[in-house]
């Protein structure tokens, strides 16, 4: 029988981590499986706590929380022959959308017991483990200006929408130097990505056509976006239907390195740091996460 090891943070999704913590005891409880919760207390304590389950012989170590969570969470256990679970609950959830696993908490406890396990790819940006997205420019800036409508937002969507507004009326495109492994052009660019998931900001589909296990990093560009055009462009991120646009390139790589003026910071699963220049690097089969099972 499986050990389960739930590592949760309370204060996820305005302190829908407590809540669906003590729902997924009850459900475990019901169920008779063997588990232990832990609760975080501060920022990088869900990293010391996985840690601490594979070194206990945990099979799967589940995250309870949002994206933050799950990122301290994952570098517990990347690079283990341990499982990753999830049970989703902060504002945004980017990380379980492509995998299909759903916020009901309920839904979420029947797929950690029932699913399969999946291998999936992570990333790494200038060094740092990332296991979403990565990328710089205008969505640094809609970070920043996330942060500040947060308080007054009911979610992660709205707020990051609003966000992206503000962020508009500062418009900015770099000249920047993208190198691929097959060759280098020069572009003026309004923003970057590179990851293996789909979306970010709290369901922004910007790499539509990611695969989580294909070994290859999916990379967004786009570039030559006056601020009118931004505005129709928007909606179409959102949706995932950017793709093929004249101002838009996307492919697949191993890696792809930016080197941009003016410089910009990047962002990692939705952290902000020093960037560029910067080159992401798929890292192939990194982790192992239990996900709905296929048909």
């Amino acid at each position: 029988m499986e050990r389960y090891c739930l590592i949760a943070n309370p204060i996820s999704g305005n302190g829908n981590g407590k809540v669906c913590l003590e729902r997924a005891k009850a459900l475990l409880d019901a169920k008779g499986v063997s588990y232990v919760a832990r609760e975080t207390t501060h920022p990088g304590h869900a990293t010391v706590l996985a840690k601490e389950a594979v070194e206990q012989g945990f099979d799967v170590i589940v995250t309870v929380g949002g994206d933050g969570t799950l990122r301290e969470t994952a570098m517990g256990v990347i690079h283990t022959d341990r499982v990753l679970g999830l049970l989703p609950c902060g504002t945004g959830n980017d990380y379980a959308r492509p995998l299909g696993i759903p916020t009901d908490t309920e839904a979420a406890v029947d797929i950690l017991l029932h699913g399969e396990n999946r291998v999936v790819d992570a990333g790494e940006a200038n060094g740092i483990v990332f296991f979403n997205i990565a990328g710089f420019g205008f969505d640094v800036d809609v970070l920043d200006y996330t942060e500040q409508f947060k308080p007054k937002c009911k979610n992660g969507s709205t707020a990051y929408r609003l966000g992206c507004l503000k962020a508009v009326l500062g418009l900015k495109l770099r000249k920047t130097t993208v190198t691929f492994p097959d060759g280098t052009t020069e572009q003026n660019v309004l923003m970057a990505a590179a990851g293996v998931g789909t979306h970010f900001g709290g369901g922004m589909n910007v790499l539509p056509e990611s695969d989580m296990s294909d070994g290859l990093l999916d990379v967004c560009i786009a570039h030559d976006v006056t601020r009118a055009r931004l505005l129709s462009l928007l909606p179409k991120f959102i949706k995932g239907r950017h793709v093929g646009l004249p101002v838009i390139t996307y492919r697949k790589a191993t890696e792809v390195t930016f080197d941009c003026d003016p410089v910009s910071r990047i962002e990692v699963d939705g952290e902000r740091m020093d960037g560029t220049p910067v080159t992401f690097r798929v890292l192939p089969h990194a982790l192992t996460v239990r996900a709905p099972k296929r048909n």
